[in-house]
């Protein structure tokens, strides 16, 4: 009789150690499938919503106000959530943070970004679109500047910034051209 109750406590502690081995496996590889893909996003320079311009410089009673709309396009490949936290524009001189620019949320009835927030969540295996607007006025920063940098947070709350616009001679009244294509920020 004890023969087969050791044999009877050693076959149940194989069958659960067995059992905590499968379910840690199966774990990691979830794990691995909901982490596999990429979360990109893309950018493109277009026309104001509100008065039909390209980006660029202009004057708004008796100040020099700096434009830049923009689409964002975000493509979660990913099967799991990811978030894109405070999407914004910084300008520099020489290398040197000059100022944040404004992130406008809405301008009469009509909402940018994600309902006027800058932070977006991606659900799974999607793509979303969405029109933003950034402005900075002279009066507030009255600093030269000479390129546009867009930064934003990731889901693990990690900083990334990149150039996106070259600009010389800020604060001239002058616009650009809108992008043709979709420029690839990550």
């Amino acid at each position: 009789m004890d023969v087969e109750v050791k044999l009877l406590v050693v076959g149940a502690a194989v069958s659960l150690v067995a059992t905590m081995i499968g379910f840690l496996g199966q774990t990691f590889i979830q794990y691995l499938i909901s982490n596999k893909g990429k979360v990109k996003f893309y950018i493109k320079k277009v026309y104001n919503k509100a008065n039909g311009l390209p980006y660029g410089f202009i004057k708004d009673d008796g100040d020099t106000i700096f434009l830049v709309p923009i689409w964002i396009e975000f493509h979660n490949t990913k099967e799991k959530r990811e978030i894109v936290r405070n999407v914004n524009l910084q300008v520099y001189n020489k290398g040197k943070n000059i100022s944040n620019m404004v992130q406008i949320s809405h301008i009469k009835e009509t909402a940018y970004a994600n309902n006027g927030a800058y932070s977006f969540i991606l659900e799974p295996l999607t793509i979303s679109k969405f029109d933003l607007q950034f402005v900075l006025k002279k009066s507030e920063v009255d600093e030269d500047f000479d390129e546009v940098r867009i930064s934003y947070y990731d889901s693990k709350d990690k900083y990334h910034e990149r150039k996106i616009i070259d600009i010389d001679n800020s604060w001239e009244n002058k616009t650009y051209s809108i992008d043709k294509d979709w420029i690839l920020i990550k």
